[in-house]
């Protein structure tokens, strides 16, 4: 994840420095989805029959209030990158990235290959009362798959001369990040508390807001 985003810096390849950005959500999401599981397994041992309704519907709630947020933090970064990404398009502001770049991002897509397999191979492993959280960390690891393979396919591309694509790379990665919390946000819409129904599109119109001032920033740096 470091190593990615310091050779994206360093070598000018705004695609790696975006999935290095994924990876670091990634990072947190696991964070948000192992408290969440924690709290489900405390209920699931307060009711080992799982008999009772209110350990059930507690357990449910926790899931779904864990992917909401989660949902919510990956639709901001994503719309961050692809504002900040398409912005340099528009702008005719690429540069050529470092061959180095295409390496890195090789080494990348084997890791992303093998973390996916491996946690293929686990998927039947997962706690019974964390059904939700597991089922979306395994869809997270095959979109990782999918934006390593977008940025080698970017990188290669930028070495054949066609520049533009490393930026066009980062969108896509982008892009992936916001469908993802887009899909989160949509999945636990129904399961949502009244209350927090009632600032839901506040709450989304905001992290809109957030993203595009991200953005705004990191332009005012990089240019």
């Amino acid at each position: 994840m470091i190593g990615k985003g310091i050779t994206g810096i360093l070598a000018n390849s705004n695609a790696l420095i975006a999935d290095a950005i994924h990876s670091t959500t990634d990072v947190i999401a696991f964070i948000i989805n192992y408290r969440a599981c924690e709290n489900c397994r405390m209920y699931g041992r307060i009711d080992r029959k799982g008999t009772s309704k209110k350990v059930r519907r507690k357990v449910v709630e926790t899931e779904i209030r864990a992917t909401y947020y989660m949902g919510l933090f990956l639709l901001t970064v994503g719309m961050a990158i692809c504002f900040h990404n398409f912005m340099i398009l528009v702008l005719d502001k690429t540069e050529k990235p470092d061959l180095i770049t295409v390496f890195v991002a090789f080494v990348v897509l084997a890791v992303y290959a093998g973390l996916y397999k491996y946690s293929a191979s686990s998927e039947n492993k997962a706690a019974k009362d964390c059904v939700l959280t597991g089922k979306n960390t395994q869809w997270q690891n095959k979109m990782n798959l999918v934006s390593g393979t977008v940025v080698v396919i970017g990188l290669t591309a930028s070495m054949l001369g066609f520049i533009f694509m490393d930026e066009l790379a980062a969108v896509v990665v982008g892009s992936i990040l916001a469908a993802m919390g887009i899909k989160l946000i949509i999945e636990t819409g129904s399961g949502l508390s009244e209350k927090t129904k009632q600032h839901f599109k506040p709450v989304v119109f905001s992290s809109i807001l957030i993203s595009i001032v991200l953005s705004a920033i990191s332009l005012s740096i990089q240019l």
